[in-house]
């Protein structure tokens, strides 16, 4: 199994030698394609040189003879080609043997390849005003004649590119090796934080960012996950401990007085076993609560969805609960706008416990003479529940976990009973009606918590008679106090 470093390595330089071999082979192409017309050019130039003075010789004498356009002869030697002069009737002039060139080109150069097979010729007419003085015969050993210089030229042309592209190759080689450790480094870096994590070193984090967008989420992610199971990991040892201890102190009440009991240490006088009643709801109460828990879980709650009036809800929430605010001398307000109507598709059952369930952990936390507001207001959309309290408050730090199962508090541990699951439920309640829960708290001061739910709109039809009679309820002051038409102002409004 190769590393990424090794892979991206070699496909980048693959890549690299493949479009450097398709950009050779274009390269030379194209040159070779544009040098034959540049050698056809010349040779039509020189051929037409050619005629030119074969036609100012035969003007100058008025006639061919034995050394008519003799000067070419030379050049045609030393390039390789060979030239014959015709008369008008084609009758032979002069002539040059073209295997004298081959000897002598072996002579030479005795690996020459030039050879009579090679040796191509054309005739051209030698006009002068449209009347044929003669022909001029070229023969070359080639299609195009190429000369020393010219070959010399074109190799070294071939010489360069071929340099060039290995000089190409190599630092495109040191390019890819670069890329590739720029990224394959922090993927094998997070590769080896996911292997820790796996390996249960939950405290393994990638803390070396990287200007790559995507291997940036990579690791922003591995990080968060590992946040998660390094929290899930002592939520789980919490639940442990918290779950052995709730069910332990109940129990170990039991035991021990059924024992004193058994003994005849104590007496089964009816206080002592209704606090041992006690200390069975409350153990049934927990069973219940993780039995809520694992539904969620399984996914087997049923929720059966109405149109909630939520002012009546809550005006029959706020009722029930006045008689325990007034045993811990808690001011307990109701704050609602009286003139709109606010409808919500819910489950009852689960919405009353979630507003239950936060208002018995505000009472929890509230001191004596303390203060609990239940507030509800709307905009066109959503409605929402605010419970606030001025108790104990949460600290920053706890806020993000306050929703996790068994996770209290240390300081609230030590004021209040609890087990830790109600805000849980609560949590999945809220979700099972597609609402959403939000809490914002001041160390001391207190703590709020939102829960926000979309408004059900009724359609044309729906009667207006119903709608009264849902709605038939005592309206009331911020400071409780019931509203009826004899008041000569209505509540305040809820902003």
């Amino acid at each position: 199994m190769r590393s990424i470093k090794y892979k991206l390595t070699i496909a980048i330089a693959i890549s690299a030698l493949l479009s450097l071999l398709i950009a050779y082979v274009v390269i030379n192409l194209s040159l070779n394609t544009r040098f034959n017309d540049y050698l056809k050019i010349n040779q039509e130039k020189r051929d037409e040189r050619i005629i030119s003075n074969f036609r100012e010789s035969y003007i100058k004498d008025d006639r061919w003879t034995r050394t008519s356009g003799k000067a070419v002869e030379r050049e045609a030697e030393s390039a390789n080609f060979t030239i014959s002069l015709l008369n008008w009737d084609k009758t032979p002039i002069w002539t040059m043997d073209p295997l004298n060139l081959v000897t002598r080109d072996r002579e030479i150069n005795p690996d020459s390849t030039l050879s009579m097979d090679q040796y191509v010729a054309y005739e051209l007419p030698i006009k002068s005003e449209n009347e044929i003085l003669g022909y001029v015969v070229i023969g070359q050993f080639s299609p195009l004649v190429i000369s020393q210089d010219d070959e010399n030229f074109l190799n070294s042309i071939t010489v360069g590119i071929l340099i060039s592209a290995f000089i190409a190759v190599f630092v495109i080689l040191l390019i890819a090796l670069f890329v590739a450790r720029q990224l394959s480094d922090p993927i094998e870096k997070i590769s080896q934080t996911a292997y820790s994590l796996s390996m249960g070193d939950l405290s393994a984090r990638g803390n070396d960012t990287v200007d790559v967008k995507e291997i940036e989420i990579l690791r922003k992610s591995i990080n968060s996950l590992g946040e998660k199971l390094d929290r899930q990991d002592m939520l789980r040892k919490r639940l442990i401990t918290d779950v052995s201890h709730e069910l332990r102190n109940p129990l170990n009440v039991l035991q021990t007085n059924l024992e004193a009991i058994i003994d005849g240490i104590l007496p089964a006088t009816p206080e002592r076993l209704q606090g041992l009643n006690s200390e069975v709801i409350r153990f049934g109460k927990l069973i219940d609560n993780l039995n809520i828990l694992k539904q969620f879980e399984a996914e087997s709650m049923v929720a059966k969805i109405v149109v909630l009036d939520v002012r009546q809800v809550l005006q029959d929430i706020y009722h029930n609960f006045q008689g325990l605010t007034k045993e811990k001398a808690i001011k307990f307000k109701y704050i609602f706008s009286k003139n709109t109507p606010v409808h919500i598709l819910a489950d009852k059952h689960s919405f009353y416990q979630v507003i239950s369930n936060l208002l018995h952990n505000a009472i929890k936390f509230t001191p004596r003479n303390g203060s609990i507001t239940l507030r509800l207001s709307n905009d066109d959309d959503y409605c929402y529940i605010r419970v606030k309290d001025t108790g104990i408050g949460i600290p920053k730090e706890d806020l993000p976990n306050v929703f996790e199962r068994f996770y209290r508090v240390d300081k609230s541990r030590e004021l209040v009973e609890g087990n830790g699951i109600g805000l849980t439920i609560v949590k999945n309640f809220v979700k099972l009606n597609g609402g959403t829960i939000d809490v914002t708290s001041n160390l001391g001061k207190g703590s709020t918590f939102t829960v926000k739910f979309a408004l059900y709109q009724p359609s044309t039809d729906f009667a207006a008679t119903e709608l009264e009679e849902e709605m038939d309820f005592p309206l009331t002051f911020t400071d409780g106090r019931e509203y009826d038409e004899s008041d000569d102002q209505p509540p305040s409004k809820d902003t």
